[in-house]
């Protein structure tokens, strides 16, 4: 059996991983964690954990599964990010609004997925944009 320290469900939003300047702000937190992980990401991240729509739901379950049957992970990291494209529906009217409804879908998966992998440390974040005009993130958790 592989293992690996941790599961990551975050968005797939490029801001996030790998830019041609050399940019990878999910890379950096990995280092941070100090121990190797399995990346799953999803448009919105957790959000189809929480509002499912034709089975995305199962398939980051089964993902996370994946993660802590067969590489033995003992943590899952859930990170969703301000300014997600897939949150556009909501068109927050400030900030504070936009944070809260990441918060409330953060917590929410943050049970389910504790019922589900019980025994398991999941932590929750949200990666807030250091200027509201800029693509530089900073990832904070959410205690």
């Amino acid at each position: 059996m592989h293992h690996c320290g941790a599961a990551i469900i975050t968005c797939e939003d490029f801001r996030l991983h790998q830019r041609k300047d050399g940019r990878n702000y999910i890379a950096e937190f990995i280092k941070g964690l100090g121990v190797d992980c399995d990346l799953i990401t999803r448009a919105g991240g957790v959000q189809d954990l929480v509002r499912p729509t034709i089975g995305f739901d199962a398939s980051i379950i089964r993902d996370a599964e994946v993660s802590v049957k067969l590489h033995n992970a003992t943590q899952i990291h859930l990170i969703n990010h301000q300014g997600c494209g897939a949150y556009g529906a909501f068109s927050f009217s400030s900030l504070e609004e936009e944070r809260e409804q990441h918060k409330k879908d953060l917590i929410l998966s943050q049970e389910m997925l504790t019922r589900r992998f019980p025994g398991k440390e999941i932590k929750i974040y949200f990666a807030r944009l250091t200027d509201k005009d800029s693509d530089v993130f900073e990832v904070e958790e959410i205690l």
